[in-house]
């Protein structure tokens, strides 16, 4: 960029030590880094830029350099890890153009670091009901929570018994659990996230269940646990999770698509997007309209088996007048 100051000594720092420093000093908020998300960017930074470019002098970082480093590392096929590496390095070289240490960003690949999943598969009721007869006991209400009350696993799992409102048919969600290197942690969530959610009759009834089999808990204690009464832990779940899969014939399932149905089927009820978010726990329109779209998809399936039956229909109609005529 022609007439830009550059800091010379900025601009000489390698990108490994640059990047480490900003995983240090970054702030959400006012606040420092989730541990989880330090921890995605520390091993962005060890496993996929250190390896190829950290020595790098971060003003030697040129468009052709990235568009290289990119396309070695996206030949592994570790498609989210490249991609949450790209964007990590996208945030980093932003930061170094504010300090004056680069003139323009070199992370130029549209779309490279934005999320590209393909569309998930749409658990119906039938299907939810069928991995929770499918799964182990302990974990059935688990199921039936995370499905009608949209709860994410992290805060299913800390849910504890002072959270549940049997009476009144809710559930508040105060805090997650997050797994890290060092184990698991129990954080708050997101402002957003923090929230009261009103749970439909199915879940109710197996929280009721469930709580009435464990009567003498206290009220710190966590709604779901091991049979032993250990703590549950995410991998327990994921472990289950696959069994019961594949015995409800859902080779394809995911925990998360209990919530990602849920919140759906709340769209296709009737609920606004304003409510979508608050039962989601969600702080922006965009994540909340993914549900809108999914409803939009189904209600689109829906109008076309509607097409197909009326045309079947219109058939049958005019064969049974032929038929009528033939005999006349």
């Amino acid at each position: 960029m022609q007439g830009a100051w550059l800091d010379p000594s900025r601009g000489g720092v390698k990108l490994e030590e640059y990047a480490a420093a900003w995983i240090v000093q970054r702030t959400v908020k006012g606040r420092p880094l989730a541990t989880r998300t330090r921890e995605t960017y520390e091993h962005s930074l060890r496993s996929w830029i250190v390896p190829h470019i950290g020595q790098t002098p971060i003003g030697r970082l040129t468009p052709d350099l990235i568009r290289t480093w990119h396309a070695k590392v996206s030949a592994t096929g570790r498609i989210t890890a490249v991609r949450q590496a790209y964007a990590f390095l996208c945030a980093v070289l932003s930061a170094a153009v504010d300090d004056g240490a680069l003139p323009r960003n070199p992370c130029r690949i549209r779309g490279a670091g934005q999320p590209n999943s393909p569309e998930r598969p749409l658990l119906t009721v039938e299907d939810v009901d069928a991995l929770a007869k499918a799964i182990r006991p302990h974990l059935r209400p688990l199921v039936l929570v995370g499905f009608w009350g949209h709860l994410r696993l992290g805060e299913l799992l800390g849910l504890e018994r002072a959270d549940v409102g049997l009476d009144e048919g809710t559930v508040r969600v105060k805090r997650q659990v997050i797994e890290t290197d060092e184990g698991p942690v129990v954080a708050e969530p997101k402002a957003a996230s923090r929230r009261m959610v009103y749970l439909p009759e199915p879940a109710i009834e197996a929280l009721r269940d469930h709580l009435a089999a464990r009567p003498l808990a206290m009220l710190s204690a966590r709604v779901f646990t091991r049979p032993d009464g250990s703590e549950l832990r995410a991998h327990h779940v994921h472990t289950a999770w696959q069994t019961a899969r594949a015995k409800a014939g859902l080779a394809n399932a995911h925990v998360h698509d209990l919530r990602h149905a849920g919140l759906t089927l709340a769209t296709q009820s009737g609920a606004t997007l304003a409510e979508v978010m608050r039962r989601a726990g969600h702080s922006t329109q965009r994540a909340a309209m993914i549900y809108q779209h999914a409803a939009e998809d189904r209600d689109r399936e829906v109008a076309r088996r509607l097409s197909e039956s009326a045309e079947a229909h219109r058939l049958g109609t005019r064969r049974a007048r032929r038929d009528q005529q033939g005999l006349t």
